[in-house]
């Protein structure tokens, strides 16, 4: 395995992270790195602050999967027999979801985990293709995500507290299929497809009953769901214009659509019960910075002290928000923001 593979995979998982007024910095920011180890990253964050993300570990060269507890200590974990374990969400009850391949080089068998609070660790394939990759867990244990084909088109899951799975598709099968972001506590679910008969991605809102209603920002090229509350209101990004913007489809289908100000681009995250969303926004420099917007349309921009780039990947029912930021070198760390 060469060095080379494991920097190889953390800039394409930085890219899927970085599409992304005056600033103001946050009301408390605490910056972290996992000991010994390089390119921390977290990816969720519980309601108990409960931190989950991933790190590189160069003499082994692997990516680790960690938790990092409230109190700021760490555990490192891996899925059985893995050179790279990704963790990409957990739940109030400490279940932690993610995905694992046992090579850095991407083509390769890579499947689902998750993670109970007793540390055992169950895995599974979404469906019959190569890839599989689980995208969040409710508070019931009900996980959604994306498996992709040996046509390498992908297509959404969904996988019940006792181990089943279903398959779904939202749409008529396109060049890309279907990607399911999120699940909240009744069993809805969204995120986008596309399909054979017209360009760009569509948002999807998948019942609990299975049934699914496609929705579009009007005047959107692109239109996908990003995240969901228990109230079902969905938060998203679409493309008009050349560029990203955010909205929230509420319960009734309503879409209201916003931006930060003076962004070229914005790109939420995360929603939770109290209406609250984070993301980061990019400026006319094209400097990436962080957000959290109220209920109220109030929004307020924050910067990690002496960062590069500012950008949440998570955040909780308190609006606590994690993510990551790049320092002068270059160099990735995480940091927690109350």
């Amino acid at each position: 395995m060469k060095i080379s593979s494991l920097f190889s995979l953390f800039s394409r998982l930085t890219v899927l992270l970085a599409l992304s007024s005056q600033f103001t910095y946050a009301q408390k920011i605490t910056t972290f790195d996992f000991p010994g180890g390089f390119a921390t990253t977290p990816t969720g964050i519980s309601s108990s602050g409960r931190i989950v993300g991933y790190y590189g570990d160069e003499q082994a060269v692997a990516v680790r999967g960690f938790v990092r507890s409230a109190s700021g200590k760490f555990t490192s974990f891996d899925a059985p027999g893995s050179a790279y374990t990704l963790p990409s969400g957990i739940n109030d009850f400490n279940q932690i979801i993610g995905f694992y391949g046992d090579n850095l080089d991407f083509g390769y068998l890579q499947l689902g985990f998750l993670r109970n609070q007793a540390g055992t660790m169950d895995t599974f394939n979404g469906g019959t293709g190569t890839v599989t990759s689980p995208e969040q867990i409710n508070d019931l244990g009900q996980i959604v995500g994306s498996w992709v084909d040996l046509g390498q088109v992908s297509h959404g899951f969904l996988r019940k507290f006792d181990g089943t799975i279903t398959s779904f598709d939202a749409g008529s099968g396109g060049f890309i299929g279907t990607t399911p972001t999120a699940i909240n506590i009744v069993g809805q679910s969204t995120g986008s497809f596309d399909d054979s008969t017209s360009t760009g991605r569509h948002g999807f809102l998948r019942q609990a009953n299975g049934t699914i209603q496609a929705f579009d920002v009007p005047n959107a090229t692109s239109t996908a769901g990003v995240a969901i509350n228990d109230r079902g209101w969905i938060l998203g990004s679409y493309i008009e214009g050349n560029h990203s913007h955010a909205f929230l489809r509420h319960s009734d289908g309503s879409i209201q659509t916003f931006d930060v100000p003076g962004a070229t681009d914005t790109a939420p995250i995360a929603i939770n019960l109290m209406g609250q969303v984070a993301g980061y926004f990019i400026d006319a420099s094209s400097t990436l910075h962080g957000f959290l917007r109220e209920a109220n349309g109030h929004v307020k921009t924050f910067d990690v002290p002496s960062a590069t780039r500012t950008i949440p990947t998570g955040m909780n029912a308190l609006g606590e928000i994690a993510g990551v930021y790049y320092d002068a070198n270059g160099d990735q760390h995480g940091f927690l923001r109350k």
